[in-house]
């Protein structure tokens, strides 16, 4: 006769068979995406539930970090435990599945701690320490930087703790360039507490009816002015300036940058002649490349941004490609970009770094392996991604806006 526990142990060994086959079966797709260039997935980054699906589980895996290893572990313990009480084909096929979405995010991980420390950002095994929980600060102060046919713009500043003045790192978010906004961000306090002035600016983004390829960059130029006229008041020094900016911002950073020192920058407040010397550009996954529409949302994001597509406005995508302000007098430029970006696509990115280079214009490409669109930027935490990025940045400002 069955005694009345066993239908309860029934349950619960069904239950954990579950539980590790969908987290099986998630963590094999986080890391079959981390595995694949981002070019094999063509036909379905053209359907915009897949493409959304594909960079979800992206982003998931770099915000997950280490945990995603725990939860492998997890899987695999609860696949043994599942044979052990009745051992069938399909459990079996379980924990060897389990077994190798364990490897395959070891491996990850391991790569990414691996480039990590490579690029100068240390070893952290263990990150980020509590996924999708940040503490991060806000700013210092919230200024108007300008009013635009009655839009506002404004910035927050970060400051740093010591006397000035400090050299200017200003920040151009991203979004699409018809969304996002300044915030707080991994970056900014980290930055101030190294020296570096922090201001995260706003500029007018894209709507129906309004594309902004044309305002939004002198829209960060009005920003460097705003910098060049409030330096005293805020301990500033507009000598020694970088822009940085992520995926749209990036495109605007380096675009900024790069027609200010050409002097062809028309800021759309204050006047050309307040524009500070731009010594550095970054970009984080930046959009550099807006024909390159192979992927559904990144044709909606440039038509939208840019009032049309390719074939309709090929001058306006011109404009916005830094490539055509760029001479051998821009500033050093840093390139930050997730080899597994299905937003961004990482080809344009590394296309830009060549031909730049053949300028010779001092430049710094850090591919970061295994990495998503955002490279665990997007929970404010401190995931591998943006320690190898903060890293990499405060080399590079040190290296050419410091001093």
């Amino acid at each position: 006769m069955r005694s009345t526990g066993t239908p309860p142990r029934r349950s619960t060994r069904r239950v954990a068979a579950v539980v590790a086959g969908v987290l099986t079966l998630v963590i094999l797709a986080t890391q079959l995406i981390a595995l694949l260039p981002p070019h094999w997935w063509g036909p379905a980054l053209d359907v915009p539930w897949l493409q959304y699906a594909i960079i979800v589980l992206g982003v998931g895996r770099d915000e997950l970090g280490i945990w995603l290893v725990l939860l492998a572990i997890l899987a695999l313990v609860l696949a043994v435990r599942a044979v052990r009480a009745a051992a069938s084909a399909a459990r079996r096929v379980l924990t060897l599945g389990a077994a190798v979405a364990l490897l395959a995010s070891a491996a990850t991980a391991g790569t990414l701690v691996t480039a990590a420390a490579d690029e100068g950002a240390g070893v952290w095994p263990f990150a980020p320490t509590v996924p999708f929980m940040s503490n991060l600060e806000g700013p210092d102060a919230t200024v108007t930087v300008s009013e635009l046919n009655d839009e506002e713009l404004r910035a927050d500043l970060y400051l740093p703790g010591a006397d000035g003045p400090h050299p200017v790192v200003v920040f151009v978010h991203g979004g699409g360039f018809d969304g996002g906004d300044k915030g707080p961000s991994p970056y900014h306090r980290y930055l101030a507490d190294r020296g570096y002035a922090v201001v995260d600016v706003q500029y007018r983004l894209a709507r129906p009816g309004r594309p902004t390829w044309d305002l939004a960059v002198n829209d960060v130029g009005c920003a460097l002015t705003w910098v060049t006229r409030h330096a005293g008041e805020y301990a500033l020094d507009a000598r020694r300036v970088a822009l940085f900016g992520q995926s749209a911002g990036g495109n605007l950073a380096y675009n900024a940058g790069y027609l200010a020192s050409s002097g062809d920058l028309d800021p759309s407040c204050g006047s050309a002649d307040e524009l500070p010397h731009v010594r550095a550009v970054l970009g984080s996954y930046p959009a550099v490349d807006l024909t390159d529409t192979r992927t559904v949302f990144g044709r909606r994001l440039s038509a939208g941004y840019i009032g049309g597509s390719p074939q309709e406005y090929p001058e306006r995508y011109a404009f916005t490609h830094p490539l055509t302000h760029a001479s051998p007098s821009s500033p050093p430029t840093l390139v930050v970009q997730g080899t597994r970006d299905h937003l961004v696509l990482p080809g344009p990115a590394e296309r830009f770094v060549r031909e730049i280079r053949q300028l010779e214009i001092p430049t710094r490409y850090v591919p970061l392996p295994a990495s998503e669109h955002g490279a665990g930027d997007f929970g404010g935490t401190a995931t591998w991604g943006t320690r190898t990025t903060r890293a990499v940045v405060v080399q590079w400002l040190n290296a050419h806006v410091r001093e």
